[in-house]
C-alpha cells in the first residue's frame, strides 16, 4: 500500500513540475478584417451589395428583433434595415465599385432607406462581376438561366402538414403540384423554392395610410413545401429546422438529376392574415386579406434558381450551421465565405418563375 501511495505521490510531484504558464492572447478579429460583405447577383435585377462591420464574438451591438417587439415600437412590421442593430453595423461613407466582365466600372452609392450600395447595372447571364470596397475583394459569374416545367396541380382540401415540425399552418388546404426539370439544363447548381402567396393591408388606425405590405408573420415559413422526391434528400441533415423536416433541402446539385427529372411537391396555402381580428385591434391597426392585386387570386409561386459554386456552399453551410448550433456533441460548422480580406459572401444567381393559381 505504501509503494501505491509513493508512486501516486510522485506521479503528482511530476505532472505539477511540469507546468507552465503560458501567456494566450486571443487574435484580434476586427483589427485583421472588419468589414462584412453580403449581395447576391440576381439575373436582370439591380445589383445591390451591403457593407457592415465586423464584430467578434461578443462585441457585436444586442440583436433585438420580434414580432412583439415590434408592436413595442407601435410598427406593424419589423423593418430589418432601419432597425437598430443594422443601424449600428452599416458602412455608410464606403467607395464601392464594380467592374463587369474586366471592361465596364461601375461606381455604387448609398440608398439610405435600404442601408444597401446600388447602381444601375443589371447583371447577366455570363457576366463576371467584380466587388470592391474598404480593403475587401470578391468576385463572381452569372450562371445559364434554367429551365422548369409545370406539368399539372391540383387543390386539395385535406392538409396532412397542417401541424408539422413545430409549425402551424392553419389551413386545410395545399397545392400539389407536378413538375419536370428538364436534362438540357446546363447549369451544376440549383434551388427550388416555392411560395404560397397572400398580401395584406394595415387599415383605420395605421399612422402612415393604407398600404399593401407582405404578411410578415407567414413570410417567415412560406418557402416551406413538402415532398418525397430523392432530389431534396441531404443525409447530413439529421434534425429539422424551423419547418423543414429531418434530411429534407431544397439546394441540390446536378448529380441529383438523371434526365429528364419530374417530381411532385406540395405547398400549404397560406392564411390571409395571422392572429385573430380582435387582437390587431388591441394593437392599434386592423388586418385584412388582400390580394396583390385585384384581379390576382391566391396562388403558388414555382422558382427554379441556377447557383454559382459560391452561392450553393454558402447555402450548404448554413443548413449545415442550423442544425448543430445548438448541438454540444457536433462538428462546428464554418459558414462559407468567399470574400478576400474580409467576411461574407457573393454569389449570383438566374431563375425561371411559373404561377400556379389557386382559381378562386
Amino acid at each position: 500500500m505504501k509503494t501505491k501511495l509513493y508512486a501516486l505521490l510522485s506521479l503528482f510531484l511530476i505532472l505539477t513540475a511540469c507546468e507552465k504558464e503560458v501567456e494566450f492572447n486571443a487574435p484580434d478579429v476586427e483589427a485583421a478584417s472588419d468589414v462584412t460583405l453580403n449581395a447576391v447577383a440576381i439575373e436582370g435585377e439591380p445589383l445591390r451589395v451591403f457593407l457592415n462591420k465586423a464584430y467578434s464574438v461578443g462585441k457585436a451591438p444586442l440583436l433585438n428583433i420580434g414580432y412583439e417587439y415590434a408592436l413595442s415600437k407601435n410598427d406593424a412590421l419589423v423593418d430589418y434595415q432601419t432597425d437598430d442593430y443594422y443601424k449600428k453595423t452599416a458602412i455608410r461613407d464606403a467607395e464601392v465599385q464594380v467592374l463587369v466582365n474586366g471592361q465596364q466600372t461601375y461606381t455604387l452609392a448609398l440608398d439610405s432607406a435600404s442601408s444597401a450600395y446600388t447602381c444601375s447595372y443589371r447583371p447577366q447571364v455570363g457576366d463576371r462581376i467584380e466587388v470592391q470596397a474598404e480593403g475587401v475583394h470578391v468576385e463572381t459569374t452569372v450562371p445559364p438561366s434554367p429551365k422548369i416545367e409545370v406539368l399539372s396541380h391540383q387543390v386539395l382540401g385535406d392538409n396532412p402538414y397542417k401541424l408539422s415540425n413545430g409549425l402551424s399552418f392553419e389551413t386545410d388546404t395545399i397545392m400539389r403540384i407536378t413538375c419536370r426539370i428538364p436534362s438540357t439544363n446546363t447549369g451544376q447548381y440549383y434551388r427550388l423554392r416555392v411560395r404560397g402567396e397572400r398580401k395584406m393591408v394595415i387599415e383605420d388606425n395605421w399612422p402612415w395610410g393604407e398600404q399593401p405590405l407582405i404578411n410578415y408573420a407567414y413570410y417567415l415559413i412560406q418557402d416551406i413545401y413538402f415532398s418525397e422526391d430523392e432530389v431534396f434528400v441531404d443525409n447530413r441533415l439529421s434534425s429539422g429546422f424551423g419547418g423543414w423536416p429531418a434530411y429534407f433541402s431544397d439546394v441540390f446539385d446536378k448529380t441529383h438529376l438523371i434526365g429528364d427529372h419530374t417530381f411532385t411537391i406540395d405547398s400549404p396555402k397560406p392564411i390571409g392574415y395571422y392572429g385573430s381580428k380582435d387582437y390587431f385591434v388591441d394593437k392599434y391597426f386592423i388586418m385584412k386579406q388582400v390580394l396583390e392585386e385585384p384581379d390576382v387570386p391566391a396562388r403558388v409561386m414555382v422558382e427554379l434558381q441556377a447557383l454559382s459554386p459560391e452561392l450553393y456552399r454558402y447555402l450548404k453551410s448554413v443548413e449545415l450551421f442550423r442544425i448543430t448550433e445548438n448541438d454540444t456533441f457536433s462538428e462546428p460548422v464554418q459558414i462559407y465565405s468567399n470574400v478576400q480580406n474580409g467576411w461574407g459572401i457573393f454569389g449570383a444567381l438566374s431563375y425561371d418563375r411559373h404561377f400556379v393559381e389557386y382559381g378562386e
